[in-house]
Parts: structure tokens; C-alpha cells; sequence
């Protein structure tokens, strides 16, 4: 099995939520990580996707990987930057 090439501190999941809420929610929840740390949000298809990581890069935090979870839903995994 393949060592993943990051681990996980935090998840958040914003499917129950739509934007702009979504985004208030990840960065919330990004605000509570220490630098560093990395967070997975698991958001619906659709606004979320296109709107939730373009606005966590331009909070200045990295985005690593979107993964799609065959279900209508993808989980966002990003590292938090130091402010």
C-alpha cells in the first residue's frame, strides 16, 4: 500500500452548508490549525468546488490535492500557512 504523501490533522465537512457559508466555514476551521497542519473538507460538487479552494488560495494557504469521491462529493486537502 502506498504511504500517503501527507497526514491528516483536521477534517471539516461542508456539505450541509452553501455558499457563501461554505467558504466561512473552511476558514474557520483552517483557523484553528497550526501552521502546517493540514485539514481535509469535504464539500458538494458544483459552487463549492469552484469557489471554496480559489478562495483558500487567496487566504494564502496551500491547496495539495482535490480528490473526488465518486459521490458528488470532494474532499479538499490543504496545508495551513502561516499568517
Amino acid at each position: 500500500m502506498p504511504v500517503p504523501e501527507y497526514q491528516i490533522d483536521e477534517t471539516v465537512d461542508i456539505t450541509d452548508v452553501v455558499c457563501p457559508v461554505t467558504f466561512v466555514k473552511a476558514k474557520v476551521a483552517l483557523e484553528e490549525l497550526d501552521e502546517g497542519q493540514i485539514i481535509s473538507i469535504r464539500m458538494n460538487d458544483g459552487e463549492p468546488v469552484q469557489n471554496v479552494p480559489r478562495s483558500i488560495k487567496d487566504e494564502g494557504h496551500k491547496v495539495l490535492k482535490l480528490l473526488d469521491n465518486k459521490d458528488g462529493t470532494y474532499n479538499l486537502i490543504v496545508q495551513k500557512v502561516g499568517e
